[in-house]
């Protein structure tokens, strides 16, 4: 896959630079660009077939559209490489929609309650987590962060509401906040760890608080 990928990047930029649409110079950044395409392709793609395979085609789509939004603001993990990226989702959307399809609604309300307070904790904490290929401005963090809570505020409530009436989306809205929570929590203390690790090398008295924002 990741072979694939390469290629297909390569030999966009290839015929783009020999029609002379793009400047030599630029390749390097619109290969990246056609290679998160692809990769972003794929993934939709591994979404479609798993509904598919699963008979419940609409509540992947319905996962792949509040998965992606949620990353693009809140970010969260990343693997190293985009078939462990692509086989991550796989096993995420494939988790989600099991639990769609076969756990039974009415034997849910406990996990409803515990999904929606984990994702709501972690995601008002830690949201939104930097990638280090999109860095965010101090502005962009701020704007991310009320967007998330909104979003998430808004799903909760949704969740809740739908819990009433025991409509089986509950479960995939609640599998889906907290599978995207839990990714956000990974880089969330990672990125803690990180900050931690770096004041305790600029102040030998460990990390100063008042000093250290991100802290």
């Amino acid at each position: 896959m990741l072979h694939m990928i390469l290629f297909l990047s390569r030999s966009v930029v290839r015929s783009l630079i020999k029609n002379d649409a793009i400047e030599m110079e630029k390749a390097e950044v619109y290969q990246y660009g056609f290679e998160i395409l692809f990769s972003s392709i794929i993934t939709f793609l591994i979404a479609v077939l798993s509904g598919i395979l699963l008979h419940c085609f609409t509540a992947s789509m319905l996962f792949f559209i509040i998965f992606a939004t949620f990353r693009q603001i809140c970010g969260g993990y990343h693997a190293k490489h985009y078939w462990s990226c692509n086989l991550l989702f796989l096993g995420v959307i494939s988790a989600v929609l099991v639990v769609y399809r076969f756990f039974p609604t009415d034997r849910f309300t406990t996990m409803h309650y515990i999904f929606l307070l984990v994702s709501l904790l972690i995601i008002c904490i830690y949201a939104p987590v930097e990638n280090e290929n999109k860095p965010l401005s101090a502005e962009q963090v701020l704007l991310f962060r009320k967007i998330s809570r909104i979003i998430v505020a808004s799903l909760t409530m949704i969740s809740c509401l739908i819990n009433i009436f025991h409509n089986p989306y509950v479960k995939l809205i609640d599998s889906t906040l907290l599978a995207i929570s839990i990714s956000i929590l990974v880089v969330g203390l990672e990125e803690r760890r990180e900050c931690n690790e770096k004041c305790k090398e600029e102040h030998s008295e460990g990390c100063c608080k008042s000093r250290c924002e991100k802290c």
